[in-house]
């Protein structure tokens, strides 16, 4: 919220309760309150802006000196959303707070679908944060929990007092930080969105803030709005981990920024849906500003991204400020197998590199099995494997870190082909496959009869095209593989359809 808009609600005394009362008219951009919490909050213990600085200093060292990313390829945030509420619409449903869930792990790990609305120019920054969280299912007294606490409240509203932290002002307590990240729904009266603490405040206040009608994502989270697809609260967690607005500190101006490399200088915040290319800053030559970043100001719909540099900025800042997550287990499952390669699609006699992308705690141990791999199984942790026949191959792997073990198997994962073009079933019927070695560079396939004619062609998708047959003649026919380098390799088909009698 900008300075201006501020002073005009203290001036005129706007009744937020009314404005905020069914969707959300007066509340037409986004609006964080994390900036004014810091303000306050610095105003009140005179200490903190200096123990927070420290917090930025530990960061920035880490990113100098090339120690930023954690030593778990993916770490498991344990959550606990506490529901404070006074009417049955402020008591949000389980379905919307699993959906704001998703919203999460999909932002942070870079697989939301409205990634691909990326602008050019930044879509090589966009980035798999490492980050994915969880409903908590243990508490802090180690009894079972859904990760969610209900709280009736005497309270219309609460404003920026913080009393919905506090079970005795007719919130609820905060869990131990150290282990959960708190994010505190209810009716927010302040006229912000939500908002967060940075690293290395008070453990009392610690976590996130939302106002309930955010949370979640459409159907899910009933409200007509522009901010009901869960983005507020990717933003203010961006917040929690450390990430200040992508413009800087200051609402406007370009004598300061968000410290992060690959965020282009950024005058002030943006609003509603961008398009286009934005200049400010003199930020031309990076791409014009960053719009769509989840640490800018547009409506849901319109932000998309966190950067390399915001990833690698949010793991120091854990792996420092909050390290006990590194080693929470409230998680249903606190360490999952999971993995990746350079390629899937590979020819005969290449070599697999293959990653542990294992969620949650770090693994001690990795067990891999490698069906028509040399080596047939491996102990690293990122073992590299040679594959000599082709055929589509299984991967199989299991960690563990003392007594706990997850194990994943991923069928088919590996498809080796093989070193010349391969045709099958052929002869053939209704559709033949034509198989391609990984390393062509097609630019066309086509069918082409006895005549010359082309009457199918097609492109293939992971080196393979399955071409219809349908209604063609009996006979023999040629396929014929364009590479981008020019070359051309022609394979025959015969076709054998059946003879209606």
């Amino acid at each position: 919220m900008s300075k201006i808009v501020y002073l005009l609600f203290l001036l005129f005394g706007f009744n937020i309760t009314l404005v905020w009362g069914q969707k959300t008219p007066g509340v037409t951009s986004r609006t964080c309150g994390t900036t004014h919490l810091r303000e306050k909050l610095n105003q009140q213990q005179p200490s903190l802006g200096l123990r927070q600085e420290r917090v930025r200093k530990v960061v920035d060292d880490l990113l100098l000196s090339g120690r930023a990313r954690l030593k778990q390829p993916v770490i498991q945030i344990p959550v606990v959303f506490h529901v404070i509420y006074h009417t049955p619409a402020e008591n949000i449903s389980d379905a919307q707070i699993q959906s704001q869930l998703q919203v999460l792990n999909e932002d942070y790990r870079h697989r939301n679908a409205d990634s691909v609305k990326t602008l050019a120019a930044f879509k090589k920054l966009a980035a798999d944060t490492g980050i994915q969280f969880c409903l908590a299912t243990v508490d802090p007294t180690g009894k079972p929990t859904t990760g969610i606490t209900r709280t009736y409240t005497d309270s219309l509203g609460f404003a920026s007092d913080e009393a919905m932290k506090f079970t005795a002002k007719g919130g609820q307590n905060a869990w131990n930080p150290s282990q959960y990240l708190n994010i505190w729904v209810c009716n927010v009266q302040n006229g912000f969105l939500g908002y967060a603490q940075f690293p290395g405040g008070d453990p009392a206040i610690d976590g996130v803030v939302l106002w309930y009608q955010t949370v979640g994502k459409f159907p899910a989270n009933p409200y007509k709005s522009v901010f009901n697809q869960g983005r507020t609260a990717t933003h203010e967690i961006g917040h929690w981990l450390g990430l200040e607005h992508i413009w800087g500190i200051k609402d406007t101006g370009c004598d300061d920024s968000d410290g992060i490399a690959d965020t282009p200088p950024q005058d002030n915040a943006s609003n509603g849906c961008p398009t286009g290319t934005i200049i400010s800053c003199n930020n031309s030559a990076q791409g014009g500003d960053m719009y769509q970043n989840f640490m800018d100001y547009a409506d849901d719909a319109c932000m998309n991204l966190f950067t390399h540099g915001q990833a690698a900025y949010m793991q120091a800042m854990v792996s420092s400020a909050r390290p006990g997550l590194l080693n929470a287990v409230s998680c249903a499952v606190p360490l999952q197998a999971d993995f990746s390669v350079t390629d899937s699609v590979v020819v005969t006699g290449a070599t697999v590199q293959f990653y542990d992308n294992s969620i949650g705690l770090r693994a001690t141990e990795w067990q891999w099995t490698f069906a028509g791999g040399s080596p047939a199984t491996s102990l690293a942790q990122n073992p590299t494997v040679y594959y000599s026949e082709p055929g589509r191959y299984a991967v199989t792997l299991t960690v563990k870190n003392g007594a706990f073990s997850n194990t994943q198997t991923k069928r088919a994962y590996i498809f080796v082909t093989a070193s010349e073009p391969r045709i099958y079933p052929n002869p053939a019927h209704q559709f033949t496959n034509i198989e391609l070695p990984a390393d062509y560079e097609v630019e066309n396939i086509l069918l082409i009869n006895n005549l010359g004619q082309t009457i199918r062609s097609g492109i293939p998708q992971n080196a393979l095209l399955r071409m219809n047959l349908a209604g063609l003649a009996s006979g023999l026919y040629y396929a014929k593989v364009i590479l981008k380098n020019g070359r051309v390799v022609t394979k025959k088909i015969l076709v054998l359809q059946e003879q209606t009698q």
